[in-house]
């Protein structure tokens, strides 16, 4: 009887049993390995960073810096001076050629400060989490942005190396007053590439970052002069600086030349900004929608248009065009002067015959940037201009004349 119902037993589990194996087999090819997820959700192969974009005349000369709210110009890090590099390395993550993303003992340290003053007060963190913070994350003070940092981090050291950590990190931390990278920094501070910079003046820069609203040069220069000092202290403390070298670059004066944003020839400027809209609008299949009767269909169609623009700029963006800008100021002076002070108003517009190029365009008198520009947006009768769609094409279609054979006006 009992050898009977083990039989019967065995025979019911073993369905069973199977149906365990085939559901629990079909649960772990549905699983994802940790790093298949971060992979997934955290794609940091490519960091782009928004750079500068810039219009460049047919003489390659800039005529306009394209501002879209972030100054940067990207270096390599064989560009960027050893001393910054090492200058960030002791002040802000002595271990950062050791660690994975995340330094735990400066995660102890922070948090016993903050749990002694009951604030957020200290981060603790490496230049990864630094990075991640500047690209990915907020500046917010909060366990949950810091948590965050911490997983995104891990993922940036498992895809770059450490180089390529460190020069994405010279790039992308904030200088104040809209500049991005240490190029940035140092063309708005100091009006000269960074490979220029003395000692001193790169640790003058390298002290903003930290608060760069406190920092800001421009309001707190003694704060920022003060914390200089203080960093090249930590050089000397830690080996990286000799006593004497840190005596002389203390006592080096830092003198600010600040850089202005060129932006000239406003006439041809906006003219092709609104040509280069319209190129991307025709790319992207928008020209229709930009024209619907439909509002919503226009304003989804307009807000993509920007998006791709925006895109495209942030893109290290440059725009060559035929500018002569030697024939742009006689034109304008052309239009001022012909024209006079009265209520009339005028525009100018030059094509070069032999190449076709637009090489010269005036929107008016006294034109201002992204005003009315009478040169190409403006109707009017077209004059004379019209007379050799109506008398010369005919006559060269009717009686195969040469484009140089002369025509007497008496006999015809």
């Amino acid at each position: 009887m009992r050898t009977y119902l083990g039989y019967i037993t065995i025979s019911l589990l073993v369905p069973v049993l199977i149906l365990f194996i085939f559901l629990s087999h079909q649960e772990w090819s549905l699983a994802q390995s940790p790093y298949h997820v971060l992979d997934e959700r955290i794609p940091v192969e490519s960091i782009e960073l928004a750079q500068n974009r810039y219009m460049k005349a047919a003489n390659g000369k800039v005529v306009s810096e394209i501002s879209t709210g972030e100054k940067r110009t990207y270096l390599k890090l064989e560009d960027i001076p050893l001393f910054l590099e090492n200058l960030f390395i002791v002040t802000e993550d002595q271990k950062s050629y050791d660690h994975a993303g995340v330094d735990l003992s400066g995660i102890s340290r922070a948090l016993l400060i903050n749990s002694q003053n009951n604030t957020i007060e200290q981060g603790g963190s490496t230049i990864t989490q630094q990075l991640a913070r500047n690209v990915y994350l907020s500046h917010d003070r909060t366990y949950n942005r810091k948590l965050s940092e911490l997983i995104y981090a891990y993922q940036i050291e498992r895809k770059k190396s450490k180089p390529e950590i460190m020069e994405l990190y010279l790039n992308a931390i904030y200088f104040s007053n809209g500049a991005y990278g240490i190029e940035a920094a140092s063309q708005y501070y100091f009006s000269k590439p960074t490979g220029e910079l003395t000692k001193a003046e790169l640790a003058f820069l390298a002290a903003i970052p930290n608060n760069p609203e406190y920092y800001n040069p421009l309001e707190h220069f003694d704060a920022t002069k003060k914390r200089q000092e203080r960093l090249l202290e930590q050089m000397v403390a830690n080996g990286a600086l000799e006593q004497a070298e840190y005596e002389k670059l203390i006592k080096s004066t830092i003198k600010l030349d600040l850089s202005t944003p060129v932006d000239l020839y406003p006439d041809y400027v906006t003219y092709v900004h609104q040509e280069l809209k319209n190129l991307v609008a025709s790319s992207e299949g928008l020209d229709n929608s930009l024209k619907s009767t439909d509002v919503a269909i226009r304003k989804n169609a307009e807000a993509e248009l920007d998006k791709k623009v925006k895109e495209l700029f942030n893109s290290g963006l440059t725009i060559h065009t035929a500018l002569d800008t030697k024939l742009q100021t006689q034109s304008k002076t052309a239009v001022q002067s012909k024209i006079g002070v009265n209520d009339i108003e005028g525009a100018l517009v030059v094509i070069q015959h032999h190449t076709h190029e637009l090489v010269s365009l005036i929107g008016g008198k006294d034109y201002k940037k992204n005003s009315f520009n009478r040169a190409n947006q403006s109707y009017r009768q077209p004059g004379s201009a019209i007379k050799p769609l109506l008398d010369y094409a005919p006559y060269l279609e009717e009686t195969d004349a040469g484009i140089n054979q002369l025509v007497s006006g008496a006999s015809y």
